[in-house]
């Protein structure tokens, strides 16, 4: 017999906006920059502890009913994707609606909160009302509220990214929770001009190699399609010709540890001529440098690869419209290194190459891409190539300055946020924020590799030495 999944589905219903969007509105169009992403879900996961007992706690018709008013004005979260021809999308702005769904969880959210949210003790899975984008009928946002028998709650957040990259998640989500407080929120600006490349702009060589390096090739004579392991299940996580076991963990980072690891990125020199490195760029450095460590790797000159997302709103200037811009404006810088470098280097220098490349990004590669997209009249030309993680590859998304920690409905702000890593996910890392702070915890860092490497990590000695708590 079939066991009972821990968690049961109760109700579900399609929110729509308050007021039907205007007729003046009925499409909203997506940039090039949207264009080219993938038609997948960002997962994010919020947990809310009920410590009052309330019976009240994340009241469903607040949750709802202010959904339903914040669609009003990010109206295109309630359409539908429709393909327009030429490797391009636009959104249906027709009221179809977003997915609203609540579940129950058998089981206490206080225990889990003792062991620090962990994927492999809770059933993630299941606490999301969609996985993947199959459909033009699929929505672009959806949110799962799974209740636990102590009363605490969680909120899975789908959104699809090819609409929005997870500042703007952050921001769609800001809205609602101040509006179920009943709350002014800021509105989303879906102008496309607004990351338009000045007239003036240059293609060059940086923006070219840029290009070369982040989106596929097509080829006339060949389709390269993304296939997972034919024996695979659709949902498990390893099959005998699949991935190798995935294991996460999260690590605490406080300002103690971090303080210290800033000051351990110096030397003498640089503090004394005030060049100073950001805790960033030290706590990253250390991280890439504790994962090429414990990487299974044919030879230790293997090069090994972190790959950061960089946001365009953080090279604006003075354009403070763009702190509201709604979808995609976000490239990919790769840091290398091999088990060798790292054996004859410092953290120091580790830094400082994290400052180079991540800090260095100018406006004018944002330009640069931009151009480059303009050249084809077949957007599918310029669509991101797929490389799934592996023992050479790690992705990092540092999301700790998007204040998730604030989302409060009404009834408390959350006590984590957590990812979902799934398919691919053999060198995932992602970096939440906890507050606002500048003493005690710090950052959540969530990290997934395969079990082998990820023993050998937690193991590194400037994981022990840095992070305040490692939860596995």
């Amino acid at each position: 017999m079939t066991p009972r999944p821990r968690v049961q589905v109760k109700h579900r219903e399609w929110i729509v906006p308050a007021s039907p969007t205007p007729s003046q509105k009925k499409t909203t169009a997506l940039s090039d920059w949207d264009t080219v992403m993938y038609k997948s879900y960002t997962p994010l996961l919020l947990f809310y502890t009920n410590d009052e007992k309330n019976p009240d706690f994340m009241n469903t018709e607040t949750l709802k009913s202010s959904l339903s008013a914040v669609l009003e004005d990010f109206y295109p979260l309630a359409g539908r994707l429709v393909d327009i021809g030429n490797g391009r999308d636009e959104i249906d702005n027709c009221d179809a609606g977003v997915l609203f769904q609540e579940a129950d969880y058998e089981g206490e959210l206080e225990r889990f909160k003792e062991n620090g949210y962990l994927p492999n003790q809770m059933d993630y899975h299941r606490m999301f009302p969609i996985h993947f984008y199959c459909s033009p009928e699929d929505p672009l946002f959806a949110v799962q509220v799974t209740r636990f028998v102590d009363g605490g709650v969680a909120l899975g957040i789908m959104i699809l990214h090819k609409i929005a990259d997870t500042y703007s998640a952050c921001f769609f989500l800001d809205a609602w929770a101040k509006a179920a407080r009943g709350s002014e929120y800021m509105r989303a600006l879906f102008r496309r001009d607004l990351i338009e490349p000045p007239y003036d702009a240059m293609i060059t060589d940086e923006a070219i190699a840029h290009y070369r390096e982040e989106h596929r090739v097509i080829k006339h004579d060949e389709s390269h399609l993304l296939r997972m392991d034919p024996n695979q299940q659709k949902y498990a996580r390893t099959s005998p010709n699949g991935p190798m076991p995935l294991k996460s963990i999260i690590l605490e980072f406080h300002s103690d540890g971090l303080y210290q690891c800033k000051k351990d990125a110096h030397t003498p020199d640089m503090i004394a001529s005030k060049n100073w490195l950001s805790t960033k760029d030290a706590l990253f450095a250390m991280l890439m440098r504790a994962i090429v460590r414990c990487r299974d790797v044919p030879s230790d000159d293997t090069e090994i690869k972190m790959i950061m997302s960089v946001n365009g709103r953080s090279k604006k200037g003075s354009n403070k419209e763009l702190d509201y811009y709604f979808g995609n404006w976000m490239l990919s810088q790769s840091i290398s290194s091999t088990k060798a470098k790292v054996q004859e280097s410092s953290l120091v220098d580790a830094a400082v190459k994290f400052r180079q490349v991540i800090g260095g990004v100018k406006p004018s590669l944002f330009h640069g891409i931009s151009k480059l997209y303009t050249l084809h009249e077949d957007m599918s030309i310029n669509y991101l190539s797929y490389k799934p993680n592996s023992n050479v590859q790690t992705t990092a998304s540092d999301v700790s300055m998007l204040p998730f920690w604030r989302l409060d409905f009404g009834f408390g702000r959350p006590d984590r946020t957590r990812g979902y890593i799934t398919f691919g996910g053999n060198g995932c890392m992602i970096m939440f924020g906890r507050g606002d702070g500048t003493k005690g915890p710090m950052y959540d860092v969530q990290l997934q590799m395969d079990a082998d490497s990820m023993g050998r990590f937690i193991e590194d000695p400037d994981v022990q030495k840095y992070a305040n708590n490692i939860l596995f």
